[in-house]
């Protein structure tokens, strides 16, 4: 089953790289960091796509996994 993923990296990717990175959606985000978002069929998939963030030396900051949507609705509802 497809899931959604979040991967911010170091630096901004040039958006015509989306089809090399399976298709996801490259945003630019503060910081000089890019965010690729999107679905990928399976774990394999997922890390085949952090095999190429390696291979081409990208720093990853972070990865989420999950409907945005609602993890941005369970973080609204919480209190500090």
């Amino acid at each position: 089953m497809p899931e959604h993923y979040e991967i911010k990296i170091r630096g901004h990717l040039d958006p015509g790289w989306s089809d090399w990175f399976a298709g996801l959606t490259i945003t630019h985000i503060e910081s000089n960091q890019t965010l690729l978002s999107g679905s990928l069929p399976d774990q394999s998939a997922l890390h085949g796509l952090l095999e190429r963030i390696r291979d081409l030396n990208l720093t990853l900051i972070s990865l989420t996994c999950g409907d945005p949507s609602i993890r941005d609705t369970d973080e609204v509802g919480q209190s500090s």
